[in-house]
């Protein structure tokens, strides 16, 4: 078992690789995210009876490793702050793919259509999905956002994958580079995972 484990973090450390580089087109998606905390009125508008996003584009999160992050706990400088936040009645149960919630980020084109800036690499390993997120009523989980800046200021929406289910957040305003928009050609690399990158459709 202690191989087993070992294994899948040796796998996760070599896919994760290069998450910070600057690279042309699509980006790659990772979303890691805090287990459940009990809803904070100062930091967020409260609406009552929903499960929504919201975002603070000005605050970069902070004590990451001490919040249980494990890969983004010493990196946060290109991020700003995002809540995912339950305030109605019913617990929501959210797929997560080695930590990370299964989300990527899109944008309006100058056409104004909404196209991927990022991509999402699936697992092959069962392992990847064994701790889901459990957000209760009354609780928020804390999701650092990848800040893009470019010379094409647009408008950003998050998009959601929940088993079959696809949620899309509130737009947010920011800019990218034009190029962003092109998608990968080529087959990706994921742990036990080889073939085309996921744009979280159905």
């Amino acid at each position: 078992m202690k191989k087993l484990q070992l294994l899948l973090f040796v796998l996760i450390i070599s896919t994760l690789c290069g998450f910070d580089k600057i690279e042309k087109g699509c980006q790659r998606a990772f979303y890691e995210c805090t287990n459940p905390i009990i809803i904070d009125s100062s930091l967020f508008e409260i609406n009552p009876g929903k499960v929504y996003f919201s975002f603070n584009l000005k605050l970069k999160p902070k004590n990451l490793k001490s919040q249980g992050f494990i890969w983004l706990k010493y990196n946060s400088g290109d991020y700003f702050t995002g809540y995912l936040i339950n305030t109605s009645d019913s617990t929501i149960d959210y797929r997560r793919q080695d930590g990370s919630l299964i989300m990527i980020q899109e944008a309006l084109d100058k056409n104004g259509k909404w196209k991927p800036i990022e991509y999402w690499v699936k697992s092959g390993c069962g392992n990847s999905y064994f701790d889901p997120l459990e957000l209760k009523p009354g609780t928020y989980s804390m999701i650092p956002i990848k800040k893009y800046t470019g010379n094409f200021k647009t408008k950003f929406r998050l998009k959601l994958k929940n088993y079959k289910e696809i949620y899309y957040s509130d737009t947010f305003n920011g800019s990218i580079n034009e190029s962003q928009f092109e998608t990968p050609t080529e087959n990706v690399e994921g742990i036990l995972y080889h073939g085309p990158a996921s744009y979280l459709d159905k």
